[in-house]
């Protein structure tokens, strides 16, 4: 995998707007992986939407699952920790936390539309899209 989705991507995607239709076209040979709390919101949307299963199953397919703890885990920790003795630690969401823990922890760039809640993790490389 070369990048790593973040939900804001994903729902862009679903939706078909044109941002993510171009970025997604313009990187269609790019594996993205998926971390869990990302497929957790994605789902947790399609699901209050009323979203067919079968059809939201099939489109989460494009991405590959990432659900490495052994990794992500300590980095989050160190994340969070640093986070806190700047602190910044209120600045972001824990769901983004664990997202951005994801990405570090494989050293891949995240993809979001969404720079504010990552922008405080220095270490983070983020691709900024729409």
């Amino acid at each position: 995998m070369e990048l790593i989705a973040d939900t804001t991507f994903l729902v862009g995607l679903w939706r078909r707007q044109a941002w993510a239709t171009k970025f997604a076209g313009e990187n269609a040979s790019t594996a993205i992986a998926i971390p869990w709390v990302v497929l957790g919101e994605f789902w947790h949307g399609t699901l209050r939407a009323g979203h067919d299963f079968d059809v939201v199953k099939r489109f989460l397919a494009l991405g590959i699952p990432m659900n490495d703890a052994d990794q992500v885990v300590p980095v989050y920790a160190r994340i969070c920790s640093e986070l806190q003795d700047r602190g910044d630690y209120r600045k972001i969401g824990q769901n983004d936390l664990w997202i951005a823990a994801s990405a570090v922890a494989l050293g891949k760039p995240l993809v979001t539309r969404n720079r504010r809640h990552f922008e405080s993790i220095r270490e983070l490389q983020l691709v900024i899209v729409g």
